[in-house]
């Protein structure tokens, strides 16, 4: 390693606010330097999808100096839990006491116990200066749709919530 600094979560974390430029919402880095996150997932409609062919065509479109991290985080998940508890909720009738009592003791336990975690992989992309890499940037969706990725551009709330959970996960 040549010993040039990589990224910090905590230069992420430590932003001076919010910037749009052309429909995506950066992120003012401590340095002033102007972040786009997005978040990418496999599109369920593809069955054949080649992440590595993708990073590998990501990586080859970058211009030297360009800096793009990917962050995989884990991330706590309601969904499940809400659509179990949705399905809880609907027993009822003739299942007698101890029907009951099971959905009772699983709506406690429920209510008591941890959100499950799923893993989420982002990517950062610190703009450089100059027109042509918020083309590059605009253009990386198409670039991965072809190997069955979906890339989706977070808003401020969305990497408001991201910078609370690098800097603090245990408060969620």
């Amino acid at each position: 390693m040549n010993g040039r600094e990589v990224g910090k979560t905590q230069d992420f974390v430590l932003g001076q606010g919010f910037q749009e430029l052309d429909g995506y919402i950066a992120l003012v880095g401590q340095d002033g330097s102007q972040r786009l996150l997005a978040e990418l997932s496999a599109d369920p409609d593809r069955p054949e999808v080649r992440p590595q062919d993708a990073y590998r065509e990501l990586l080859a479109s970058l211009a030297p100096g360009w800096t793009v991290r990917l962050l995989q985080v884990t991330w706590p998940d309601p969904q499940p839990r809400q659509a179990f508890l949705a399905q809880v909720e609907t027993w009822g009738g003739s299942g007698g006491e101890e029907l009951e009592m099971l959905r009772q003791g699983l709506l406690l336990y429920l209510e008591g116990f941890p959100l499950p975690y799923r893993r989420r992989t982002l990517l950062e992309f610190v703009l450089p200066p100059g027109g042509e890499a918020l083309g590059w940037w605009a253009g990386v969706a198409g670039l991965l749709e072809r190997y069955g990725l979906v890339l989706t551009p977070l808003g401020q709330e969305e990497i408001l919530a991201l910078a609370r959970h690098l800097l603090n996960p245990e408060l969620e």
